[in-house]
């Protein structure tokens, strides 16, 4: 299992496939094998980057305060410790805001972004959710914690369908869950809140693709028109039938979309 040190931070990292690099950035509880989906296809094409942040499952934990520019700051010094200068950026929820951050930050070194069911501020109702996540992370109950985001995450129909396989899967992979961690990456998350994006993506000038999800209870599509508005050129596409976990309830779809814009900007 390769590591990098950047930034002081050791920082787990795998290099998938061969071609132009796309980096796939994490939602906020997520980790390097829940992009399975769409790392199997994309290495088959691209050589795919994926890495844990600071705070996830399998990279350091720090106590330092943080925030989605010290994300980007951490991709930047990994990508220049393992030889990747420049890359398509793909990132899911926290990760999208991560992408955005890194535009933002190093834009010499972006082919393109994607930005998958993500934020570039944060409303009351979103902030209100989120201390919902971070109350319950901190009863350090497994069973109070996944219940409390599961039905925010997951549409109805999802869940009906893959309920007790998911459940089941999820307090497996969440056993040696670090809770403290998980509300660190809650409070940068916040930061948006007082310091958003919005204002400054009018800067980022790559190929941009915006992907929404119709169920969104977390992060619903009124956000992802933000940024497709605010960013020029840029095209969106909304998932029929899908909840904000989109990229594990409609991969086929979200693969498709990817790889279609991809392979047009590239």
């Amino acid at each position: 299992m390769p590591y990098e040190k950047p930034n002081g931070t050791r920082l787990y990292y795998e290099l998938l496939g061969k071609g132009d690099t796309v980096v796939l950035l994490n939602g906020i509880f997520m980790n390097t094998s829940s992009w399975a989906l769409q790392s199997s296809v994309l290495k088959d094409f691209y050589e795919i980057l994926l890495h844990d942040f600071r705070d996830q499952q399998k990279s350091e934990k720090t106590l330092l305060d943080y925030s989605v520019y010290t994300h980007a700051d951490d991709l930047n010094a990994l990508m220049n410790s393992v030889g990747r200068h420049k890359a398509h950026l793909v990132g899911t929820s926290y990760g999208g805001e991560v992408a955005m951050a890194f535009a933002l930050s190093y834009p010499e070194m972006v082919r393109s972004l994607s930005v998958i069911t993500a934020v570039s501020e944060v409303d009351f109702a979103l902030e209100l959710l989120v201390r919902r996540w971070m109350n319950a992370a901190e009863s350090r109950d497994p069973d109070r914690f996944i219940g409390e985001w599961l039905t925010d995450v997951y549409s109805h129909d999802f869940l009906r369908s893959k309920g007790s396989a998911l459940v089941s899967r999820i307090r497996d992979a969440y056993r040696d869950f670090d809770y403290d961690a998980a509300s660190r990456l809650c409070r940068s998350f916040m930061k948006l809140a007082s310091e958003p994006l919005t204002s400054r993506l009018s800067e980022i000038s790559v190929p941009t693709l915006v992907v929404a999800a119709e169920l969104d209870m977390v992060k619903p599509s009124r956000y992802s028109k933000i940024i497709a508005s605010e960013i020029s050129g840029s095209e969106m596409h909304v998932l029929a039938g899908a909840g904000h976990a989109v990229f594990l309830e409609k991969p086929e779809q979200l693969n498709t979309i990817l790889l279609g814009f991809l392979r047009k900007v590239s």
